[in-house]
């Protein structure tokens, strides 16, 4: 579950660092190419669909989505707090959250 999570947060911070204001909180000093915009977008697009497709192997479909679901916005108000406060530490946690759902 905690690695449902991982997938969940890492979708939603690649989807939030390809626009330019939340890359900005990130690295105030480097500017956002379009190459990186569009390689977040698409690792973002691409995440959303293993993470479905993870909840719905996990549980079910029907369950797996509503799963899904619930984890994107508990994931979506983290990063939101998170990049308000200490944008640093929701780049740090993309790292972290894998690697403790491992353990």
């Amino acid at each position: 579950m905690l690695f449902a999570f991982a997938l969940a947060y890492i979708t939603c911070i690649s989807l939030s660092l390809a626009m330019n204001r939340h890359f900005q909180q990130v690295w105030p000093q480097q500017k956002l190419s379009p190459r990186m915009a569009t390689l977040l977008r698409n690792s973002g697009w691409l995440l959303l669909i293993l993470t479905l497709v993870y909840c719905a192997k996990l549980t079910g479909v029907a369950v797996g989505l509503v799963l899904a679901l619930g984890l994107f916005s508990a994931a979506v108000c983290v990063l939101t707090l998170l990049l308000h406060y200490a944008p640093r530490l929701a780049l740090a946690l993309t790292v972290t959250i894998p690697a403790l759902s491992f353990i």
